[in-house]
């Protein structure tokens, strides 16, 4: 089987040949109002208000705290999705938003146990700009990309001895931020909804202060933009757990902060 790049484990480009049996995901924020037709056929949605992309926010978990288990493994059972099945997730817009929507996907479903996840770049406009049809000759699979949720004593020792990325935006870092913490805000990787080309990329890394094998974690206001960051540096090869409680479950523990 040909080897992938750890870029080519988390993304897929809209004109590469995909799996003939990929299960497409519509990553939205919010569910739409109304009846709602997907922008790829055959896609099934998955949003933070519909308990696929997330559960109930509550004080002790954060605004979007992971979904509910058997909410989740419902939808999947529905989905008809199961390890082994590839998984594409898309988003609809080219927003740094719709992105980091989608690389949410890509974290919860990965936590879930499905092996081949990822997210496809540029979203459905780069789809339909390449004349797509839902499903073309198979690909070699991803395997598996790691990925770690974490608590806020472990986002602090992060924060303390070694690297931890706050991917919300620098005004809202500079009110107030888990001590220790970098200020690297979430749209910083996306361009016009796509990631970072890979030397661009690499250079944001350094520029946040990633460095070779040395740990590194993120988190942003609810769990969102940092699977954002989780990603990008999972595109690089770097595994970076996430803290999906993030700052609005620190901020009402009453856990010390920098300003």
């Amino acid at each position: 089987m040909t080897s992938l790049s750890p870029r080519s484990r988390v993304l897929i480009e809209a004109d590469e040949t995909v799996p003939v049996d990929a299960l497409f995901v519509e990553a939205r924020f919010h569910s739409p109002d109304g009846e709602w037709s997907p922008a790829i056929p055959g896609a099934v949605l998955a949003t933070l208000d519909n308990g696929v992309l997330a559960g109930r926010p509550r004080p002790d978990a954060g605004r979007y705290p992971l979904p509910d288990p058997d909410t989740l493994a419902d939808a999947l059972s529905r989905w008809g999705a199961d390890p082994e099945r590839p998984v594409i997730v898309y988003a609809v817009d080219l927003d740094p938003d719709d992105a980091k929507t989608a690389a949410r996907g890509w974290f919860v479903f990965r936590n879930a146990g499905l092996r081949d996840v990822r997210v496809l770049d540029g979203g459905a406009a780069a789809w339909s700009a390449a004349r797509r049809a839902p499903a073309s000759a198979g690909t070699p699979a991803a395997g598996p990309a790691d990925v770690t949720p974490i608590d806020a004593a472990q986002a602090a020792e992060f924060g303390r001895a070694a690297t931890l990325l706050d991917a919300r935006p620098y005004r809202a870092f500079a009110e107030g931020h888990i001590p220790g913490a970098t200020s690297a805000p979430g749209g910083e990787v996306f361009d016009d909804g796509r990631l970072l080309p890979p030397e661009r990329l690499a250079e944001w890394a350094a520029s946040v202060g990633v460095r070779g094998g040395a740990p590194v974690a993120a988190y942003c206001g609810g769990g969102v933009a940092a699977a954002g960051t989780v990603f990008a540096l999972a595109a690089l090869g770097i595994t970076a757990p996430l803290y999906v409680g993030s700052w609005s479950h620190w901020s009402r523990q009453g856990l010390p902060s920098e300003a």
